[in-house]
């Protein structure tokens, strides 16, 4: 299954702003940062080969400040669906149904204890280096999630008590970066991170919430989430085209630097799409096509700002493309 680019985005971002230079890394596979799109999916397996980049020398615990830098913006339908919830318990449960929508790579469930209920996270891979990088922010991004979340949505932050999947560091400054940031009482070795709660938290009312957004928003998390099942029986090739054009805003790249940031000589590329019954043409225009209609439906863009965001010079050549593709100008296709 494909996953949203968020947990990729975030972590780029993160560690753009906690200092780290990833430009160059970046370049050498053809993407550049701020062309990123956040409303595209991507298979893993691509998103592996990106954090491979990276990730490549960072240490560890750098995933801590990188977590920091996280923020709610980019979370749409998801984060209008938790701050529309009934109480706290209804937007935990629908965080943890709707996870694959958020940053996150692991596993998110709840515990509780008698006086006590904590969201859970496993993360996918503390194997390794690059497992616990991710990790770290993972979890370092959860905690800034759920106070932001709160102060969104009109509450005060609970206290909370943190557990981690990592051991106690021996290093007294690195053991000071992780007080600093989750508090004295946070304990270390655990099995899973785990945010531990007061039972009472959960039946706390949002005073945003509203039953009828809810519910259109929680159509279009379904949503989302099927279109993250949707062709997963497309040959590879096709889809880790599909999956790098994806990725980007503005002007899409040409087949040559598609090419070369695959790895696949460009006449090979043609030649295989060839025999696929397709071309990077076609492959190019129904990404541009799909991004339009999904920018037009979720109404937070204008007509301008999507011609712009999808590499057209004006607007006026935006709306002769799509009403060629849809018999309809975008302004109709909106209403």
């Amino acid at each position: 299954m494909k996953r949203s680019i968020l947990s990729l985005m975030y972590l780029i971002q993160g560690m753009r702003k906690a200092g780290i230079m990833l430009e160059h890394k970046l370049e050498n596979i053809g993407l550049r940062i701020d062309d990123l799109d956040p409303s595209s999916i991507i298979h893993p397996s691509l998103e592996g080969d990106v954090l491979k980049v990276v990730g490549a020398g960072v240490e560890p615990e750098k995933g801590i400040l990188i977590g920091q830098h996280y923020a709610l913006a980019g979370y749409g339908p998801l984060l209008m669906l938790l701050v529309t919830s009934k109480t706290v318990k209804d937007a935990l449960l629908q965080g943890i149904r709707f996870q694959q929508l958020t940053h996150l790579t692991g596993e998110m469930s709840t515990c509780q204890s008698e006086h006590h209920i904590a969201l859970c996270y496993r993360p996918q891979n503390l194997q390794d280096q690059l497992g616990q990088l991710v990790a770290q922010a993972e979890i370092s991004g959860t905690y800034k999630f759920i106070q932001d979340l709160y102060k969104m949505m009109g509450l005060s932050v609970p206290e909370v008590r943190i557990e981690l999947p990592f051991a106690q560091p021996q290093d007294l400054q690195q053991l000071q970066l992780y007080h600093d940031y989750y508090g004295p009482q946070v304990q270390f070795a655990a099995d899973q991170a785990a945010f531990w709660f007061d039972h009472s938290v959960l039946e706390v009312k949002i005073p945003s919430a509203d039953e009828m957004t809810f519910r259109l928003y929680e159509q279009k998390c379904i949503a989302e989430l099927q279109r993250l099942q949707e062709d997963e029986e497309i040959p590879l090739l096709i889809q880790r085209v599909q999956d790098y054009l994806e990725l980007q805003t503005g002007v899409m790249p040409s087949m040559a630097e598609t090419a070369q940031a695959l790895h696949i000589p460009e006449r090979t590329l043609r030649h295989q799409l060839q025999q696929l019954d397709t071309s990077y043409k076609q492959i190019r225009e129904q990404i541009i096509k799909d991004k339009a209609l999904r920018m037009i439906e979720y109404k937070q863009y204008s007509i301008e700002m999507i011609a712009e965001l999808l590499g057209y010079s004006e607007p006026a050549a935006f709306n002769h493309a799509f009403k060629r593709w849809f018999g309809r100008s975008p302004r109709q296709y909106g209403k």
